[in-house]
C-alpha cells in the first residue's frame, strides 16, 4: 500500500511538471488547442530529458524534426507529416513510463513515431503500401522494426528489456478486424516486428530499414 502511494504521488509530480509550461517565448510551433513546445516546459529536468531524447531520435534517423510537442488531451501519440511535429499526449506519456522510472516504454513508442518521419522523408509511406493502398499495416509494422533499431542502438547505453519493451507493442496492437483499413497489425505482430528490429544492431538506418522492408514483406503485412 505504501508503494502504490508513493507511485501515485511520483506520478502526480511527473504530471504537474510536464503540464507546467514556461512564461518564456519559444518559436511557433505545437499551434494545437491544448499543445505546447517541449522547449515550453518550465521543469528542467523533462525539458532536458525531451530535448535530449528528440536530438538522439534526429541523430540516429538522421532527420530533423520542426518540434517534439506534448499535449493536454491526446491519448496518444502520432507524426503529422504536415508540420513534421511529434506530438504525445501527457497522460498517456506518463502510462506507459509508469511504473517511475520504467520510461523506456514511452520512448520506443517516440522513436516510432520518429520512424514514420523518416519513412515520410526517404519516400517509403506509398512503396510500404502499395500492394494494398487501403492498408497502414505495412507502414506500422515497419515503424515498429525501426523503433525496435533505435531501442536496440540505445540498450548500448542504457539498462534497456527488449521484451518489456516489446510487451508495450503487443498490448497497442489492433484486435482481428483484419478488413479494416487502418488496421495497424495484431499484437503478436507488433511485438515480433519490434523485437526484430531491436535485435538487428551496428547498421546504419539506410540498411535498418532495408532489413525492416525485406522483414515485413515476408510477413504479409498487406494482409
Amino acid at each position: 500500500m505504501i508503494t502504490s502511494v508513493l507511485a501515485r504521488r511520483a506520478l502526480a509530480s511527473m504530471a504537474f511538471a510536464l503540464a507546467t509550461v514556461s512564461a518564456e517565448p519559444v518559436e511557433a510551433a505545437c499551434d494545437g488547442p491544448y499543445q505546447f513546445n517541449v522547449k515550453e516546459l518550465d521543469a528542467e529536468l523533462y525539458r532536458r530529458l525531451f530535448l535530449s531524447l528528440q536530438s538522439e531520435l534526429e541523430r540516429f534517423f538522421n532527420i530533423e524534426f520542426s518540434a517534439f510537442c506534448l499535449d493536454e488531451e491526446e491519448m496518444g501519440a502520432y507524426y503529422d507529416v504536415q508540420t513534421n511535429e511529434v506530438t504525445i499526449g501527457i497522460e498517456f506519456f506518463i502510462e506507459q513510463a509508469s511504473p517511475p522510472g520504467n520510461i523506456n516504454g514511452a520512448i520506443a513508442i517516440l522513436a516510432h513515431e520518429a520512424a514514420h518521419s523518416f519513412q515520410t522523408r526517404h519516400g517509403l509511406l506509398d512503396m510500404l503500401k502499395e500492394q494494398n493502398p487501403h492498408r497502414v499495416k505495412c507502414i506500422e509494422l515497419h515503424a515498429d522494426f525501426l523503433a525496435g533499431g533505435f531501442m536496440g542502438w540505445r540498450s548500448q547505453s542504457f539498462d534497456i528489456s527488449e521484451k518489456n519493451i516489446a510487451k508495450i507493442f503487443f498490448n497497442l496492437g489492433d484486435g482481428d478486424s483484419l478488413n479494416d483499413r487502418h488496421h495497424h497489425g495484431l499484437g503478436a505482430e507488433r511485438y515480433l516486428s519490434f523485437l526484430q528490429g531491436f535485435r538487428t544492431q551496428n547498421v546504419d538506418e539506410i540498411t535498418l530499414s532495408s532489413l525492416g522492408i525485406a522483414y515485413v514483406s515476408q510477413t504479409n503485412c498487406d494482409s
